[in-house]
């Protein structure tokens, strides 16, 4: 995670009133395009 999305984190935790974790103890990860284009002629396989 780069220092900016960690500073979006923190103060997305601070206005959430989350004060038990910290920024540095998330990670991020992405995900495959195909999950944001859902078909739903494949709807029986999920």
């Amino acid at each position: 995670m780069k220092a900016e999305d960690r500073a979006i984190l923190t103060a997305l935790l601070e206005q959430a009133g989350i004060t038990d974790c910290k920024a540095e103890e998330f990670r991020l990860y992405g995900s495959a395009r195909t999950l944001y284009h859902f078909n739903v002629d494949n709807a029986s396989a999920y």
